[in-house]
């Protein structure tokens, strides 16, 4: 009965998330721009609480959200976080300060074939790359999404595993991406650990237990700005050490509730 729920509920966003998206190339086709994409940032936060809505509402979906912060965030900054489903997504859009809007460096088959999401990547001031690409296109994309973001405010989000971990093992970084957004806007820094969403890598999982596991999001820690190529490198150094430190954490105190609940 859960996984026909689970079915129902995602038909139910995604003819939504149609409808929204035919507004939007009507507008942009015929209308105003300026409209279409005041309209498209509005449609992007409804879409993304609609989500959490909907989960919340009819599997129980919970966010367990913890923020480790010693001090309160600037205005504008760069995330770096790990990167285990594609809920990481919508998931770190949701957290992000109400008054900003989340702008991420995304694989490029994102960028088409699902409804509104789509869209919005392509619309929106993303930087979509083809992963195990060619690294001149890949950097000249993460350049004009941080100089549209430097421009329009948002805060700008890398993955630097650049691939998902399906397993919930913490997988390398890669600096080359990170290091170019930095240099084009040279940012304070919010580390984020997420943890859960590698248990439902497969569809089938996701049908089955969704919602049944804690989903966690922590704020971990906000690093200077670096001003050197040296310190942008210590800084990814550091940025792992962080999340896999509090990844560590997450799982022993998880695993310590459970115990104590059983």
């Amino acid at each position: 009965m859960s996984s026909i729920l689970t079915v129902l509920v995602i038909a139910v966003v995604l003819l939504c998330f149609v409808w929204f998206e035919f507004i939007l190339r009507i507008l942009y086709a015929f209308g105003s721009r300026k409209r279409a994409y005041e309209l498209s940032l509005r449609y992007e936060t409804r879409a993304i609480h609609l989500i959490f809505s909907l989960l919340a509402t009819y599997r129980g979906f919970r966010i367990t959200y913890e923020n480790r912060l010693k001090e309160p965030l600037p205005r504008r900054f760069l995330v770096v976080s790990n990167h285990q489903s594609l809920f990481d997504i919508p998931l770190l859009m949701e957290m992000m300060p109400k008054e900003t809007k989340a702008r991420f460096v995304a694989k490029k088959s994102l960028g088409r074939g699902i409804p509104l999401i789509s869209f919005f990547l392509n619309r929106l001031g993303h930087a979509l790359v083809q992963q195990d690409g060619d690294p001149v296109h890949a950097m000249q994309a993460i350049e004009k999404m941080m100089l549209r973001s430097k421009k329009e405010g948002t805060l700008p989000v890398i993955f630097p595993e650049g691939h998902r971990s399906t397993t919930g093992a913490l997988r390398p970084f890669h600096s080359a991406g990170f290091r170019k957004m930095l240099e084009v806007d040279p940012l304070p820094i919010l580390v984020v650990c997420i943890d859960g969403g590698w248990k439902y890598a497969k569809l089938g999982d996701f049908f089955k237990g969704f919602g049944k596991e804690p989903y966690t999001i922590r704020f971990v820690a906000l690093l200077p700005a670096p001003e050197t190529k040296q310190q942008a490198k210590q800084s990814l150094a550091t940025c792992r050490q962080l999340i896999e430190d509090a990844l560590n954490d997450i799982r022993a105190e998880t695993s310590s509730a459970k115990k104590k609940g059983s």
